[in-house]
């Protein structure tokens, strides 16, 4: 009984990898074809930015962070390949963001300057100073306390990408979401997840570790800035 329970067991998780690999396969396809889609209408001007903006970075070229890219044209449009990664305008020419080194404060000409395209959204809903205050502290305090990257979630965030749809339900347990929902560890687009929810203005219904960037163009809270 157990070597044929073990047996399902083991078919089962070669079938998961199997789909898996196909997937990201898939993927690697849909990413070739979308090096012919040149996205056109970068934000060039930053002075239209205010506080609390959501900033989209990203280049070209298919290569760079192209695990993202396959994430962005498996669960979406080709034309929204490019993004792959956010940040929060801070004001006075910074933005709050998650890398590898934690939350840090970095100057906005670092991507303005550095080859990267730029498109940037705003919160339909929210114009009060303070709320917006607010979401700005919470990623100064995450600054201050020293959170790390959320290495654990953007990881897991790709797994239940590349695992085919049918047998995402292995990620929806509480063991994940735990490991995943670390209030001391954030990646980039999840530290504008939370940041908004803590201030009671939640932009998301899903745990922020389930947010890529490029999820925030669809988003119905967001509009975008020209």
């Amino acid at each position: 009984m157990i070597s044929f329970i073990f047996g399902v067991v083991w078919f089962f998780i070669k079938a998961v990898v199997f789909l898996g690999l196909i997937t990201i396969f898939y993927g690697c396809i849909r990413l070739i074809c979308g090096f012919f889609y040149k996205y056109d209408k970068p934000l060039k001007d930053t002075s239209s930015l205010k506080k609390g903006d959501i900033i989209l970075t990203g280049k070209q070229s298919i290569f760079s962070s192209w695990y993202i890219q396959i994430s962005n044209v498996l669960t979406g449009r080709l034309e929204h390949r490019f993004w792959t990664h956010a940040a929060i305008y801070k004001g006075n020419g910074k933005v709050w963001e998650a890398q590898r080194e934690g939350i840090i404060e970095t100057d906005i000409s670092k991507y303005t300057q550095g080859g990267f395209m730029m498109r940037a959204f705003r919160h339909r809903y929210l114009s009060d100073e303070a709320a917006i205050d607010s979401v700005l502290n919470f990623c100064d305090e995450a600054n201050k306390e020293g959170y790390e990257y959320g290495t654990f979630g953007a990881g897991f965030y790709a797994l239940s990408t590349f695992v085919p749809i049918t047998c995402n339900f292995l990620f929806d347990n509480k063991f994940v979401n735990k490991k995943c929902s670390m209030d001391n560890a954030y990646f980039c687009s999840e530290l504008i997840v939370d940041a908004f929810g803590k201030a009671d203005f939640p932009i998301s219904p899903y745990k922020g570790w389930r947010v890529k960037p490029a999820d925030f163009i669809t988003n119905p809270f967001l509009k975008p800035i020209d």
